[in-house]
């Protein structure tokens, strides 16, 4: 979550602390500010399961549909959403997203006007969601056995045990 809101931040070009998690209190006032949060994540099929031998890992891999949340918040808040949802679409924003974030733009939602009175004046808000397509990798140590026992039973009741090395 935090590379894709440091896209987002470079794609509006915005200054450093401008596009934060919805947990963080966005600053007060006129200046843009960027809330990024994830509604829903959905895995598709199955998880891919490798093993790597040589390092003594397995890999598990899973694709997943996640629809995050994007509100502005600030001065020409719905002007700025309306260039991130064009933007998200630029050739250069989707070969970002693929080198690094491993993600693609599935669908965007329409853009919402949310502008409400605080006080005595007015807070300029726009909302979307947008859905990415994505892989979750996650690789966890799988060490071979290296000693085991084992006992065998045979039909005449003997009992066997030897070290397996």
């Amino acid at each position: 979550m935090k590379a894709l809101r440091s896209l987002l931040r470079e794609v509006l070009s915005l200054p450093s602390g401008a596009v934060r998690p919805s947990y963080q209190a966005g600053p007060t006032g006129a200046e843009p500010c960027v809330i990024v949060s994830v509604l829903t994540s959905v895995e598709i099929g199955t998880t891919r399961q490798e093993f790597d031998g040589a390092r003594e890992i397995e890999r598990l891999s899973t694709a997943r549909l996640t629809i995050v949340s994007v509100e502005a918040f600030g001065n020409n808040a719905y002007a700025l959403m309306q260039t991130l949802m064009t933007l998200l679409q630029a050739s250069s924003t989707q070969a970002m997203m693929r080198n690094r974030l491993n993600a693609g733009l599935v669908t965007l939602s329409p853009l919402r006007d949310l502008t409400t009175i605080v006080g005595a004046g007015t807070e300029e808000r726009a909302q979307f969601d947008a859905t990415f397509s994505h892989s979750d990798c996650v690789e966890i140590d799988l060490n071979r056995i290296e000693h085991a026992r084992f006992t065998t039973h045979t039909e005449t009741h003997e009992i066997a045990s030897a070290p397996l090395a």
